[in-house]
């Protein structure tokens, strides 16, 4: 195996990686302070922190096309980081960055809520069989190239029945759109070139659950907690279930019963029924009968269900405390 000389240097002394990026992290200091970027990093905690975007004119600016803000934020960014990395190429920026498929993400900044980043799409064509939601706001400012594209808007009708309208857009360099995504998001079809946006989002305080709808007729696939903590609790869960922890299942029953987030207590309600039946079924009984409790029609189904599966569980239901 052929191991480059430049690579065996790092390998046989680590102080070498090390100080490649202490040099990243002075960079990304430098760029931070530069006078393009620094006011709007300082707008970034404030929009974090809830502040309207009309209150943070920096931050607004790259999302207005205002003087080239954003061309000047996005030039910034490489006039300090490239010439850093031409000279130690195998350093890291000091940002978070993803790949997945056609899609690159870099992390520039987050705040409280709030998020800034960089998204680089490859040249493709793209297809879509659902269209997803989340209790956020978004800003998108293109810095290069071009793309097909489409805002796909979800309306509710009186009794609840979801529509989706289409609304078809060509994303050109400097354009910029705003959306809603409780009930707008956007979809790239196709990009001849690579694009390159810069995006700015912020997720509610208190937010709804996630949505996926089907394009072809709207309804509803699946919802998922739009809380990134009890996301994370869910799977916390969904672990301790998965490990068959039996102990557990008085915790996640009366997790199911306690007021948060829905989503997360109809996992804790369905894990503590899979590891201890009669704990389980105990909470759900509980729960069916809660008036006004939002999972309470669900529950009071399910019972229906597993009744109706096992009719042995009416001697548990007796025994559970009016």
């Amino acid at each position: 195996m052929r191991i480059d000389p430049a690579i065996a240097a790092l390998r046989s002394d680590r102080s070498l990686q090390q100080q490649a990026q202490a040099a990243m992290g002075a960079t990304c200091a430098a760029w931070r302070a530069d006078h393009a970027v620094a006011p709007a990093i300082e707008d970034l905690d404030r929009y974090g922190a809830g502040a309207p975007l009309e209150a943070c004119p920096a931050l607004e600016a790259l999302f207005t096309g205002e003087q080239g803000a954003a061309d000047a934020f996005a030039d910034a960014l490489l006039r300090h980081h490239l010439p850093a990395l031409a000279e130690r190429p195998f350093a890291h920026p000091a940002f978070r960055h993803s790949h997945a498929g056609a899609l690159s993400t870099l992390l520039l900044g987050r705040a409280g809520r709030a998020c800034l980043t960089i998204h680089a799409r490859d040249p493709g064509r793209f297809d879509y069989d659902l269209a997803g939601y989340s209790d956020a706001v978004r800003y998108e400012t293109v810095l290069a190239g071009e793309a097909e594209a489409r805002i796909v808007r979800c309306h509710r009708e009186p009794d609840g029945k979801p529509h989706l309208f289409i609304e078809n857009l060509r994303l050109t360099s400097g354009a910029a759109v705003a959306l809603d995504l409780n009930s707008e998001t956007l979809q790239v079809l196709a990009t001849p070139i690579r694009t390159v946006t810069l995006r700015l989002q912020r997720e509610a305080a208190d937010p709804a659950p996630a949505r996926e709808h089907a394009l072809a007729d709207g309804r509803l696939l699946r919802q998922a907690s739009g809380s990134i903590r009890s996301s994370r609790q869910e799977m916390m869960v969904a672990l301790l279930g998965r490990m068959k922890r039996g102990e557990a299942a008085p915790v996640l029953a009366e997790m199911a019963c306690e007021p948060a987030d829905p989503s997360l207590r109809w996992q804790a309600l369905r894990e503590s029924l899979a590891l201890d039946t009669a704990t389980g079924f105990t909470a759900l009984v509980q729960l069916s009968r809660r008036a006004g409790d939002p999972l309470a029609p669900a529950a009071g189904a399910l019972r229906a269900q597993l009744v109706e599966a096992h009719p042995q569980l009416l001697d548990l239901e007796g025994a559970c405390p009016a």
